[in-house]
């Protein structure tokens, strides 16, 4: 109380008696008074340093400097002796971690980047701290604290010990720790309700500076990932123009390969039917069927070399996209058949509306190509059946089909049939060069699409395709 209000009281008061039973009453009425400022005071401090964290909180994030400033803070609003921040190595099953950072009393040892290891926190406290418990020790020796959680705080000097936990998100990340080292200490609820309000803020912290990371991380990944692009778009651009040089020479190659192959077969053809009219009397009927051998494998090659040209152009060609109708090109294709042999019996089943988008002059060759196969192999047939179709995948993508029930094919075989002159049928039996499917596959492969066939011998074959849809 006032030394000179008290003084003034006493010469007001003639008796001793009256003088000291007034001042006790006046001591028991200012008390509270005075224990009440104390507390707003206090409440007041606390509230200057939670904003003073929450501002550090809207600066560029920097944990060790917001930990160093905040445990400074707290140890001197708390008057405690040693304020730090304890955190747990990844991984280690929360057995393990070091204080990162502290604002002790230099009458004390640091325990700054001491390494400290407890076997028993992780099975028994971890899960409890992850959930929000706080410690609240007033006296480490009568606590009921094991031997070695006394042994651990006893090498730091501490006597009472004050912990909150400190989360990343749901994960225990680490403790924020108040020690008293000189005396025991009781820690008040207002004290505790402050340092929680402290740790819910680090918290805060911790969090947004593993958001940043991981954004930095993606960020970081989508640079990459757009350089590599660029490096891709730069290594496309160089194999274009690669290619595009490539196709030139292998056109001109190709061309050239025909004219300086056809010269000699030419030669070949025409002085073998040149023996056969002119010296037919002079030769055997050996001598005459070898060089009708010569000219029809003559006449052979020559129609590889043009299948040949025919699948290089398929593959270099440009491509002009547009709506295509393929129910209608079938129609034509199949009308076109019957008329080279009007005598055949066949059935043709031709689904309506089939429209496509994609090169009408290269899709003609595909169905063009199927559907001859399907007119050659059932040839054998008494009732030929001859369909084209359409069915819908799983996930509504069109596939289209040429189905026959001509002779069809073994499975077995299936890795050759869109090989170049792979044939699963002998010549004598069913003419060709085994071209044909060779050609239908690129052409699709060209539109984005897949080809593939299903059959059995004597059951006829089906022949599917998809054509790539594009968007808009």
């Amino acid at each position: 109380m006032n030394r000179e209000l008290l003084t003034t009281i006493r010469e007001l008061c003639r008796d001793e008696a009256a003088f000291e039973q007034l001042q006790q009453i006046l001591r028991s009425e200012v008390y509270p008074l005075q224990q009440e400022i104390n507390q707003v005071n206090f409440q007041i401090d606390q509230q200057k340093a939670l904003f003073r964290v929450i501002t550090r909180l809207r600066e560029p994030l920097n944990l060790d400097m917001l930990f160093q400033a905040t445990a400074a803070e707290v140890r001197q609003l708390l008057s405690a002796d040693r304020v730090g921040v304890f955190r747990f190595y990844p991984n280690s099953g929360w057995d393990d971690g070091e204080f990162v950072s502290e604002d002790v009393d230099p009458e004390f040892s640091a325990a700054i980047t001491q390494k400290i290891h407890d076997h028993c926190f992780g099975d028994q406290f971890a899960i409890h701290y992850q959930s929000g418990r706080v410690q609240n020790v007033a006296n480490i020796y009568e606590a009921g604290l094991s031997d070695c959680h006394i042994q651990i705080l006893s090498q730091f000097q501490v006597q009472a010990n004050l912990v909150v936990p400190l989360l990343q998100g749901c994960h225990l990340w680490g403790l924020l720790c108040i020690h008293q080292c000189r005396t025991p200490r009781q820690w008040q609820a207002t004290e505790v309700e402050f340092v929680q309000q402290i740790a819910h803020h680090l918290s805060v912290a911790l969090q947004q500076a593993e958001l940043l990371s991981e954004l930095r991380i993606e960020v970081h990944e989508r640079q990459q990932a757009e350089q590599r692009a660029q490096r891709l778009n730069q290594s496309m651009q160089q194999a274009i123009v690669e290619l595009k040089a490539v196709n030139r020479e292998l056109e001109a190659f190709s061309y050239s390969v025909s004219h300086d192959l056809r010269a000699p077969l030419r030669s070949i053809d025409g002085f073998s039917q040149a023996l056969l009219e002119d010296y037919l009397e002079q030769l055997d009927e050996t001598g005459q069927d070898y060089l009708r051998r010569i000219r029809a494998a003559t006449q052979r090659m020559g129609q590889l070399i043009d299948d040949l040209l025919t699948l290089s152009r398929v593959t270099r060609s440009d491509m002009r996209k547009e709506s295509v109708d393929l129910s209608q090109l079938a129609r034509y294709i199949c009308t076109h058949l019957q008329q080279t042999e009007p005598d055949r019996s066949v059935e043709f089943v031709m689904h309506d509306d089939l429209v496509t988008y994609g090169d009408i002059r290269l899709l003609q060759v595909v169905l063009d190509n199927l559907l001859n196969n399907a007119w050659k192999f059932t040839s054998k047939h008494p009732q030929a059946r001859i369909e084209f179709g359409m069915l819908t995948s799983e996930n509504g993508t069109p596939v289209y089909f040429v189905r026959d029930n001509g002779v069809g094919f073994d499975m077995t075989f299936i890795d050759k049939l869109f090989k170049p002159f792979q044939r699963l049928h002998g010549m004598q039996e069913f003419p060709g060069n085994g071209i044909g499917l060779a050609t239908v596959q690129r052409i699709i492969h060209r539109h984005g699409g897949q080809v593939w066939a299903e059959g059995a011998i004597d059951q006829g074959a089906t022949f599917y395709f998809t054509i790539a849809v594009e968007e808009g």
